[in-house]
């Protein structure tokens, strides 16, 4: 069933069919959701923080879509990171965009890997639960909204991933919302 979600999902992104609802949201609300959440099926000893500096930090995007890329890189990095910490942040890196980031302490991302990581079913680990799509949705939901997402190659603790939100309507958000 979560695979054939993940490819309807990916499909519909693909061909510009799914639905975004956009309306300004709170991103600390949407980020401590999300912890709250993927802290009670969390099948790690990691620890999972949110750190920001923000009381709040409005957007224009579609909440649910935000929380279903926050949620699948939190559920990657659970599955990777037996012990340690998972840490979400989020920052207003300008006036135009917020910068987030997913970093964990866990076996990481070879280099040699890094670039084939948001392809579709692309797993390094295939004993791994999950059907390898998650990131390429991620991928596909930020750049609908108007942002990009990477992975920090100079980052050898574990993992760790970024992503830019535009903070209020883009072009592409616009035209989503139509």
């Amino acid at each position: 069933l979560k695979l054939i979600n993940d490819v309807i999902d990916l499909s519909n992104l693909e061909i510009g069919n799914m639905k975004f609802n956009f309306t300004y949201c709170d991103a600390i609300a949407i980020c401590n959701n999300v912890i709250d959440t993927v802290n009670k099926v969390k099948q790690t000893q990691a620890e999972l923080r949110f750190n920001t500096s923000l009381a709040s930090l409005k957007l224009y995007t579609d909440n649910s879509r935000l929380q279903q890329l926050l949620i699948n890189l939190l559920i990657n990095a659970t599955k990777f990171t037996p012990q340690g910490s998972i840490t979400l942040e989020v920052r207003q890196e300008s006036e135009e965009f917020a910068l987030f980031s997913v970093t964990d302490t866990g076996c990481g991302i070879p280099l040699e890997k890094q670039s084939s990581i948001f392809n579709r079913f692309e797993k390094l680990n295939e004993g791994a639960q999950g059907t390898g799509l998650g990131l390429s949705i991620c991928q596909l939901i930020i750049e609908r909204i108007g942002g990009s997402i990477w992975i920090d190659p100079a980052y050898t603790t574990g993992c760790r991933f970024y992503f830019t939100h535009p903070i209020n309507p883009t072009k592409e958000g616009k035209e989503a919302q139509s």
